[in-house]
């Protein structure tokens, strides 16, 4: 009798599960979303290296790009922000205490805002050691002394190797920077990376091409206005309109999804908010779903299953894994060859 009713609980349960799944892929086709991905240049199931693969290096750096380019990630992001002489660069956080020494070398403008330093002055600083400190078990002595990228420096890295990724850029606090956006724009027209010559085929090889093909740049922000600037100046470029639980609590879901549908814009939910029916929205307006920040493989199946159509990564290499794109290097090997 046990036996039997634990017989019935199992089958139930796995009956719910399979209904669960069904009404998942039903809710979000893969077929339709690998449709919408092609339209817009964009591989399915892309793996953002955010920024670069940060799980093993300094975030934004040198050797965390090269590695996340060399393992095979479909794009490399980045946040761009803009020095006080005007140059863009590679910088997450709003201040530079977190990820240099600028107590040190700059004491008392540690709490300053990026764009109050020229980039000589941030040449100055180390971006590698704190990283080193924190993470003792992945230190590496060349990490010691790395330096903020610029932008220029960024594209470089990207266009460097045997893998051509694409480049997924985000600006940062864009009301502190007026006219960036425009500015971005035009460096990478000027590079090439918009309006240049690129390959239409991306398949036939194991090497990722996404960085020649029209896909090659995307760009995002959680500024709404921003958004519709890269709408504005460079409209045939993937754009992805970025959103969190607090975007939903402060705005609400409708105005973020009025935005996003009204500015062409991709759906880039946390994992927390990218749930089912609000991805299927994106869907049935024929926009991408990329998801951020993943770094456990239950959590990028559970969210394939919810409709992501990508993911922002620390663990590129764990999401490759799970795409069934194995690197070809390890993670030692790629560091030795770059002399890390």
């Amino acid at each position: 009798m046990v036996k039997r009713i634990w017989a019935a609980v199992i089958i139930f349960i796995g009956a719910i599960v399979f209904i669960l799944i069904s009404v998942l892929w039903i809710i979000n086709p893969e077929g339709k979303r690998a449709e919408i991905c092609r339209k817009h240049g964009i591989p399915f199931r892309a793996i953002i290296a955010h920024r670069g693969a940060s799980f093993y290096a300094p975030e934004e750096t040198e050797p965390s790009y090269l590695l996340a380019r060399d393992l095979g990630a479909d794009y490399l992001e980045a946040d761009i922000q803009r020095t006080k002489d005007g140059v863009l660069i590679a910088l997450h956080d709003d201040t530079l205490e977190r990820t240099t020494n600028v107590a040190a070398v700059f004491p008392g403008r540690e709490k300053d805002y990026v764009e109050t330093f020229t980039l000589a002055e941030l040449r100055k600083l180390d971006a590698g050691s704190w990283f080193n400190a924190k993470f003792p078990e992945k230190a590496r002595k060349s990490f010691s002394g790395l330096k903020i990228l610029t932008l220029e420096e960024f594209l470089r890295i990207a266009v460097g190797g045997s893998h051509k990724p694409g480049i997924y850029l985000e600006i940062k606090s864009p009301k502190r920077f007026p006219g960036i956006a425009r500015r971005l724009i035009e460096i990478l027209t000027r590079f090439g990376w918009i309006g240049g010559e690129f390959s239409a085929s991306t398949g036939g090889t194991d090497m990722v091409t996404v960085g020649i093909s029209s896909g090659r740049v995307i760009l995002q922000s959680f500024d709404p206005e921003c958004v519709a600037e890269f709408t504005q100046y460079a409209p045939s470029v993937p754009r992805l309109y970025l959103y969190g639980a607090e975007e939903i609590e402060k705005a609400g879901w409708q105005t973020i999804l009025r935005t996003a549908i009204g500015q062409k814009a991709g759906f880039g939910p946390s994992g927390y908010v990218a749930m089912p029916f609000k991805n299927s929205e994106a869907h049935r307006a024929g926009l991408f779903v990329h998801v951020y920040t993943i770094n456990k493989a239950w959590q990028a199946r559970a969210l394939s299953l919810f409709g992501a159509d990508g993911f922002f990564t620390d663990r590129a290499d764990l999401l490759l894994e799970i795409y069934g794109r194995r690197p070809s290097e390890t993670i030692g090997n790629i560091f030795a060859k770059h002399g890390y």
